[in-house]
């Protein structure tokens, strides 16, 4: 897709984007009252800017999307190689592969309108152009008009009127100078220019209107300053000039206009203060209405009628009633906004034959060279190629040529550090093996650059770069499939042409020996393991993994030795599977083990699974047996998930047994479900058969299971999954039995859990355990499963029941605590009602607790005052004092004060003091426990004394030592001496020690 088809793809997806977007806005304009004119105006201005956006966002990304595909090129065969061993690719490379988008249903009606509409883009681009032309004409003629106004047929202006500007300025905030002219030309007042404002006042206005009528007008065009409108009026030309074709362009901007002169007005009635003499300034200017040009902001523009209205009788604006099925287009519409959107995608991925996608956005080789002589050796042309990068001063550059496919490679090879690919919500790097549709390679394909048909070859290819001898350093390693994109950053490719195994190899293998770099080293590793050739490339690998080499090229070349179906590889990875020092590599050298296709890999990988001393080698070893077909890898699977020692070798075994084709390992995993000793593993099996069992065989075995087995663990875990298999009417009689039945607590949490889960189907089993199960506990859980999973009305009836009803104290302080959850009016008087006059003190205390968390703050700060005076209720009193503090809130706060103060219960008062100490602020804590030293009651005295030397950060110290040394009362002295005494503090003890030393 070229620049021009995206252009006027752009312009034809416009037509419905525009639309759907002017029809949003007058929905939202229904909604917001006339009298929010910012609002509205925000919102205008907010959807014409996105009119803009939208055609330039589209015409970028179907040319981004059309011309990041691979071309079309390339055959099928190259872009789709044969995959018949899936279970070898690495999972992410698996998860990406997809469906050609060609041949998807929902393509077919979008491939068909750009087959009809392709041949009339070039047109309608040159119709579009044609009138951006005609109408920046336009444009700039209205430009040149309001220049000149400013300059024609102008004089200064008196300077009273330049006062009244001023002072206007000043009171609304307008800090750019602003120029005040006469003008014999306009006849109504208006405002030119952003940088360099000029209000231009008509030479009609000053004979025709009083002086305040006038001065209000002046605000108006300051008001337009103030905020900048010129610029957005600017703004809003060049967007009618784009969009000139879409009439949606035209009213969302006549709104825009609209509610500019809405906000002005406001900003003027705010200012001056007299709606009516600023409406009368208006009429009075009406009948002077002329057409000023539209660079020109007056004080006339918008419906008379309207303004007028709206500032004197806001109440009498008739709504802008909009149909209600209006609101119903719009919300289909934005969803076809969604969807014709992603249909534009797909036209551009479509019109791209494979799925294989290719990013160009880094640069492909600034010069490709290819070798003269292509009949010369490997050896002799890579002597060649560093030859010519050095006559050629390249200080960067790539060699590359290609080696066949190996036999024993099914799926395709990607092996490059310094890209990355991207598919759906991955991003992956380094090496990949699988089948690569549908993700996002950077850089360009070789077969383009060098000439070369497509093939299933594999490309080598080095970068190096030349350090300050000259001498060419590694820099970066690709070896993939040929036909996959490379990203050459720029550099000069030397292209070799192709090359055999016994060539290529001791190339290689001097890259490796010449390079340090651990992580290059890693991928040198992977060039040579690429070489089909097994009798020449195990002995290499096999010398690498018994090395000391950096752990992570052991790792390549025990990965790599996976591939190549020889004796010496499995010997050498056997051993590296079991004495290895490194876990990692270990590992690897096990799961190498389950690729490798030759028969004696089984051997050595049953060997591993059985003896290693390694409990994660040996769980690798085991999901390896998981890619043999022999009956003794089967044998040896059972052996493992019934008798092995490790939790989690047997549980490895068991899921891996699930997994195998065609139900295999199933009959077996469920033996092990019904007899296996310990409760982790017949738990593993309970989760395998759950998922791979046919589903009336899994509902009959968790059912078996749920009753039967002896552990409550495993019953649970079989209930959870009966829950996830069957949330059927069946399944929940057999849960409230259990749930009533079963000797084990958990077993019974666990099926009234499951049967909340299930939903409205379970609920009515849930109500009923919560009002008639023996035990209170499972009651508990009863009722708080009913707050999360019944409809607000259907809980309150229940929980106020359960609340008033229940003969367990803690299951009704559930009740009441669940009560609060559901943020219910009902809920709340309720608890209102039970914190007054509720039998049980924990009740009480509990609903009082509740309400104070509610958030009705105002009703509930009253309902807490009453509370915390009831002398007959003092538990609750003490919680209502708590909950008030909690709120955190002044004037509860200023409530426990004044319990704090008045005469009443010493343990009340003390309880206000503690909690207005630990909640208010510190300097008003230290005054109130400073004026109950005064109090006539001993005790809070005392409190008072002992609050105050406690204070955190010392606070209260300095009162303290004020009491001591002044306080009229001899006994309030002495105790607060005796406080001081033991204080840590500094200031109390040089107070103390002072005191001692007087005569």
């Amino acid at each position: 897709m070229n620049a021009i088809s995206a252009l006027g793809w752009a312009l034809v997806h416009f037509a419905w984007q525009g639309a759907t977007l002017a029809l949003l806005l007058a929905v939202t304009l229904t909604v917001l009252p006339a009298t929010a004119a910012r609002t509205r105006y925000t919102f205008a201005l907010f959807t014409l800017t996105l009119m803009l956006a939208l055609p330039i966002g589209t015409g970028v990304r179907l040319f981004n999307r059309a011309n990041a595909h691979v071309p079309a090129d390339a055959p099928p065969t190259a872009m789709e190689p044969a995959t018949n061993n899936a279970a070898a690719f690495p999972a992410p490379a698996r998860a990406m592969a997809v469906e050609s988008h060609a041949q998807h249903p929902s393509v077919v009606a979008p491939l068909r309108l750009q087959a009809l509409l392709e041949p009339a883009l070039p047109w309608l681009v040159v119709l579009w152009l044609l009138g951006v032309i005609a109408l920046s004409a336009r444009l700039a003629h209205g430009w040149m008009m309001a220049r000149r106004l400013r300059t024609q047929g102008t004089r200064e202006i008196s300077a009273a009127l330049q006062q009244i500007l001023s002072r206007l300025a000043r009171r609304l905030r307008v800090t750019r100078p602003v120029r005040l002219v006469e003008s014999l030309v306009i006849e109504v007042p208006a405002v030119v220019g952003w940088l360099r404002p000029v209000i231009l006042v008509p030479t009609s206005a000053l004979s025709g209107l009083t002086p305040q009528q006038l001065e209000v007008l002046l605000a108006h065009e300051l008001a337009h300053v103030r905020r900048y409108d010129y610029v957005v009026n600017i703004m809003q030309c060049m967007i009618e000039t784009l969009l000139f074709y879409h009439p949606a362009v035209w009213w969302v901007s006549r709104r825009v206009r609209e509610e500019r002169e809405h906000c002005c007005d406001d900003l003027v009635v705010a200012t001056c203060g007299d709606p009516q003499l600023y409406a009368s300034a208006l009429v009075g200017m009406e009948r002077l209405r002329p057409a000023t040009p539209r660079l020109a902001l007056a004080a006339t523009g918008g419906s008379l009628l309207h303004r007028v209205q709206r500032l004197l009788v806001p109440s009498s604006i008739r709504p802008e009633y909009f149909p209600r099925w209006s609101a119903g287009i719009a919300g289909i519409l934005a969803v076809t906004v969604v969807l014709l959107a992603t249909g534009s995608d797909r036209i551009a991925e479509a019109s791209a034959t494979p799925t294989l996608s290719a990013d160009t956005t880094r640069t492909a080789p600034d010069t490709v060279v290819r070798a003269p002589d292509p009949s010369q050796s490997l050896a002799q042309r890579w002597e060649w190629a560093r030859t010519e990068a050095r006559q050629l001063s390249k200080r960067a550059f790539w060699i590359g040529y290609t080696i066949p496919r190996p036999a024993w490679l099914d799926h395709s090879v990607y092996v490059d550090r310094g890209t990355e690919v991207k598919g759906e919500n991955i991003t992956i790097s380094g090496r990949m093996y699988g089948n690569f549709q549908g993700l996002m390679f950077r850089g360009v394909r070789l077969p383009s650059l060098t000439g070369s048909g497509d093939s299933d070859d594999i490309a080598m290819l080095f970068g190096f770069r030349s350090d300050q001898g000259g001498k060419p350093v590694l820099t970066n390693v690709h070896v993939a499939s040929a036909y996959l994109p490379v990203d050459f950053r720029g550099r000069t490719l030397l292209w070799l042409g192709g090359a055999t195994d016994a060539q290529s190899l001791p190339i290689v293998q001097e890259l490796l020996a010449a390079t340090s770099n651990p992580d290059l080293r890693e991928d040198v590793v992977a060039a040579v393991g690429i070489h089909g050739s097994s009798d020449v490339v195990v002995p290499v690998l096999v010398r690498l993994l018994t090395s000391r080499e950096p752990e992570g090229v052991r790792q390549q070349a025990a990965e790599w030795l996976g591939f190549h179906p020889t004796a010496a590889a499995v010997v050498a990875l056997s051993a590296a599977a079991r004495s290895d020092v490194s876990g990692d590599v270990r590992r690897e050298a096990a799961e190498a083990l389950g690729d490798n296709t030759l028969p004696a890999a089984t051997d050595s990988l049953i060997a591993v699974a059985k003896t290693a001393t390694d409990a994660d080698v040996r769980r690798e070893a085991v999901e390896g047996l998981g890619q043999k077909t022999s009956d003794r890898a089967f044998a040896t699977l059972v052996s493992i998930a019934r008798t092995d020692a490790d939790d989690d070798v047997a549980r490895e075994a068991v899921e891996t047994l699930g997994e195998l084709p065609n139900g295999r390992g199933l009959p077996a995993v469920q033996d092990v479900a019904r007899s296996h000793p310990r409760p982790d593993v017949r738990r593993e099996a309970i989760e395998t058969l759950g998922d791979n069992l046919p589903r009336a065989e899994a509902i009959t075995l968790m059912k078996s299971v749920a009753t039967n087995d002896p552990e409550p663990d495993v019953q649970r875990d079989a209930i959870e999954k009966l829950g996830e298999l069957a949330p059927t009417a069946e399944t929940v009689q057999f849960l409230s039995g259990l749930a009533s039945s079963s000797r084990s607590e958990d077993v019974q949490r666990q099926s009234l859990e499951t049967l909340g889960e299930i939903g409205e189907a379970g609920l009515p089993a849930v109500i009923d355990i919560a009002r008639t199960h023996v035990d209170a506990d499972i009651r508990r859980a009863a009722v708080e499963t009913i707050g999360e999973k019944a409809q607000p009305a259907q809980a309150f009836d229940i929980l106020a029941q359960i609340a008033r009803r229940d003969k367990d104290s803690d299951v009704q302080r559930q009740a009441v605590e669940t009560l609060g959850d559901l943020r219910d009016e009902r809920a709340y008087d309720l608890l209102v009602d039970i914190a007054r006059t509720h039998p049980s003190s924990d009740v009480r205390r509990q609903a009082i607790e509740t309400l104070g968390e509610s958030g009705h703050k105002d009703s509930v700060r009253a309902v807490l005052g009453d509370l915390a005076r009831r002398t007959n209720d003092p538990d609750g009193a003490s919680e209502a004092i708590e909950a008030l503090g909690d709120m955190k809130d002044a004037r509860a706060l200023a409530i426990v004060a004044r319990i704090a103060r008045a005469p009443g219960d010493p343990d009340l008062r003390h309880k206000a003091m503690e909690t207005y100490v630990d909640q208010a602020p510190s300097d008003s804590g230290v005054a109130l426990l400073k004026s109950l030293v005064n109090d006539q009651s001993e005790d809070v005295r005392s409190n008072a004394l002992e609050m105050l030397e406690g204070m955190d950060n010392g606070a209260g110290i300095p009162v303290l030592i004020e009491i001591a040394r002044s306080h009229p009362n001899r006994e309030v002295r002495a105790d607060a001496l005796r406080r001081l005494a033991e204080s840590d503090d500094p200031r109390a003890q040089q107070v103390f020690e002072g005191t001692l030393r007087r005569p």
